[in-house]
């Protein structure tokens, strides 16, 4: 693959430009999302201010690359452009006066509808494995020498950062989000589909209708020269009707070697596998992409020891994940003893999928619960992990289970049951994960 020149890296970006010129503020850069706009920004030559609520280090790679910090609640100089995370209130200071001052003003997810306009996205779209799919293909690609673009919501260790803008004659592999919506703003080139399921019930309060029908209206917008690479678990039912090709992903030989364990990852691998075909990759090139792919951070991580057991941090938050995180933990540590440390995200999921959640926890040998991690939940609506007591009794009498207030109590409730060799796994999307790394 030929070697880009520094000016045509996000050259396509100058068309955001306004009369501050090629100058922008991003509000909320701290996220992976946000974090990704400010390196193709940078990389292409822009000015770039940001802020964050829990601020930056000054060490941060992207102040390294040029960004310039802004306190949280202050104004960047006059930009062309304005950017925010949906983290981030519309009545932002800095977005404010930005606004004021003539910058155009989008959302995160309206940004990269933007970008989709200027570039081609394949668009990686499912309720679950988003991160970890995109990631693998853009690995798997590189590792051909094919230099597509990539902006995934999670680190990405063997891509060493999470974006990169790759050659623009190639598509930008993207993570495509549902929450709110949002992939609605996209019109990409092609879709890769891994699953749909009922998730987000604060933005889907009509359940998995409700969140069929937003994919189906974001399939639609694929372009006309385009097509989908749907995975095993993709609704076939989405198919009718569509304008475009409906490709279904064979599923990978049994005999052929992930990189990552877990039947959901096997699935996904499909959909892997059929999108490197698509860039002409042969056989020994797709075996390779399939083996040699790591993860994601905060999928499976191994993030340290502690008491000579080790500590696995997961991002799992619906029980759908929640199972398969436990399954694909029991197949990469199979003679370990498994201690499930779990936090639910927001009391609305908790609420909405209560009676799955017991279920999805069946294969850990025992169990911490943390209360309910609040987040966009209405103040009136109350919830508590301790609602699942009965039920986890009830399923496995004997197997140790706590309900643990803070981590200081689910540290003690460690000390007493882990032993040398065992697996604490960590999930959640909470701050779950600070308790595992402090444990290390």
């Amino acid at each position: 693959m030929r070697a880009l020149s520094p000016a045509r890296i996000g050259s396509e970006l100058d068309a955001l430009a306004g009369a501050a010129g090629r100058t922008a503020f991003l509000a909320g850069v701290g996220g992976c999302g946000l974090r990704g706009i400010a390196d193709f920004l940078l990389a292409a030559g822009w000015q770039v201010w940001g802020s964050d609520a829990g601020g930056l280090a000054s060490n941060d790679p992207l102040i390294r690359a040029g960004l310039q910090p802004v306190e949280d609640g202050q104004a960047p100089p006059a930009v062309s452009l304005c950017v925010r995370s949906a983290a981030v209130p519309a009545q932002h200071t800095g977005m404010v006066q930005a606004l004021e001052q003539g910058a155009r003003g989008l959302l995160y997810a309206e940004m990269l509808g933007e970008i989709s306009k200027l570039r081609p996205v394949l668009a990686v779209a499912g309720s679950h494995g988003k991160s970890t799919t995109t990631a693998w293909m853009a690995w798997a690609l590189r590792e051909a020498g094919v230099e597509v673009g990539f902006l995934v919501g999670a680190g990405i260790p063997q891509l060493g950062r999470s974006a990169d803008w790759g050659d623009p004659a190639l598509p930008l592999l993207l993570e495509s989000c549902e929450y709110a919506r949002s992939f609605h703003h996209l019109h990409p080139a092609r879709v890769a589909l891994l699953n749909v399921d009922a998730e987000h019930p604060d933005t889907y309060p009509g359940g998995l209708p409700e969140v069929l029908e937003a994919f189906e209206h974001f399939l639609r917008q694929t372009r006309a020269d385009g097509w989908i690479d749907a995975g095993p678990e993709a609704p076939a039912a989405l198919a009718e009707g569509l304008s475009v090709p409906w490709n279904h992903a064979p599923p990978v030989p049994q005999d052929w070697k992930l990189g990552l364990p877990g039947e959901h990852n096997r699935r996904n691998a499909a959909v892997v596998a059929a999108v490197l075909r698509s860039f002409g990759l042969d056989e020994a090139q797709v075996r390779h992409g399939l083996a040699g792919f790591r993860g994601a951070a905060r999928r499976l991580e191994e993030v340290g020891q502690w008491r000579g057991a080790t500590l696995v941090s997961d991002y799992a938050h619906h029980p759908v994940e929640v199972a398969a995180t436990l399954q694909a933990a029991r197949e990469r540590w199979p003679e370990a003893r498994m201690h499930a440390v779990f936090q639910p995200h927001q009391a609305q999921r908790f609420h909405a999928y209560r009676e799955q959640f017991a279920p999805s926890l069946d294969e850990a040998d025992a169990l911490i619960l943390l209360e309910i991690y609040r987040a966009r939940d209405p103040e009136e609506l109350q919830a508590s992990v301790a609602e699942l007591k009965p039920e986890l009794r009830g399923r496995q009498p004997r197997r140790p289970l706590c309900l643990a207030r803070d981590f200081d109590a689910a540290t003690q409730a460690l000390c007493e049951e882990v032993r040398e060799g065992d697996l604490i796994l960590f999930l959640g999307a909470g701050d779950v994960d600070r308790f595992a790394r402090r444990l290390r």
